[in-house]
């Protein structure tokens, strides 16, 4: 294929669980560019798709960086046209101090969704992985300032706001909080192209940042036995990352079309049976 004349599948975190599972369900959609900040994951998952004959071009790219955004989108121009993004890059509690794990979980998401919506086009299609933590509720005066991550006082604002100072925990549930709302407020950009954008608010993954948070946080293992859908026992928690990459191929093919400007939860019940928590039967 020539430069410039392609379909392009821009998939971050593409070094993790989730990445891979994902770039190997949208390889047929065109051009895979797998973009992370770890090149030595980047690279691990390039030699696991190549060993079962899907081709991917990794890139290093840092969503916090301008820099390394507009390398990106340069390189997808330079390809050929956006077909589908999905964006599964991001940092979870215990990977990183709250100020950083909001600016690269909200922050590089909005980042990177004003930096792609210029390449959008009538068939493309964007996912952001958020998470079933921004289903907590909030007042009404923090969640407005979700929407200017960009700002120099975005932080503080939201200490003030909030009234206390914020652990990593509650820093992870307020940005994936802000991405849900986000794929709400881009959806009519994205339109005006004739293109779509959900989230995706997965539960408890079985993947590496998974059971890190597994053996930090003693509630997940009751979160996971609350679950309603239980496949392997032997598991350490219930989801599995081929749950999500089905489900941004189902979004990002034509018979999700009509859906846009939304979240799906992808967590098996857990938010349904932790709202309505009644014995089975």
């Amino acid at each position: 294929m020539q430069d410039g004349h392609v379909p392009v599948v821009v998939v971050t975190g593409g070094g993790g669980g989730i990445g891979l599972e994902c770039a190997r369900e949208l390889a047929d959609l065109g051009h895979v560019l797998l973009v992370d900040v770890d090149d030595a994951a980047l690279e691990r998952t390039v030699s696991t798709l190549a060993r079962a004959d899907v081709a991917a071009e990794p890139l290093h790219c840092d969503i916090t960086s301008p820099d390394d955004i507009a390398r990106l989108t340069e390189r997808v121009a330079s390809l050929g046209t956006l077909r589908a993004l999905a964006h599964t890059a991001g940092l979870s509690p215990m990977m990183a101090e709250p100020r950083r794990v909001l600016d690269v979980d909200l922050g590089g998401t909005i980042r990177l969704l004003d930096a792609m919506l210029p390449l959008a086009g009538r068939e493309t299609a964007v996912v952001c992985i958020a998470s079933i933590a921004a289903y907590a509720e909030l007042a009404p005066g923090v969640v407005a300032l979700l929407d200017d991550p960009l700002s120099e006082t975005f932080f503080a604002d939201l200490e003030r706001a909030l009234g206390v100072e914020l652990d990593s925990g509650f820093a992870y549930m307020l940005a994936k909080h802000g991405v849900l709302r986000a794929c709400e407020r881009y959806a009519a950009r994205f339109g005006n192209r004739g293109a779509r954008i959900v989230a995706i608010a997965p539960g408890l993954m079985d993947t590496e940042m998974g059971r890190l948070e597994l053996s930090q946080q003693p509630v997940m293992v009751e979160m996971a036995a609350m679950t309603p859908v239980q496949r392997d026992p032997g598991a350490p928690l219930p989801g599995r990352p081929e749950d999500i990459a089905a489900t941004v191929a189902f979004l990002c093919s034509d018979r999700g079309s009509f859906i846009s400007g939304c979240d799906i939860r992808v967590d098996g019940g857990l938010v349904g049976a932790s709202r309505h928590q009644a014995s089975p039967g």
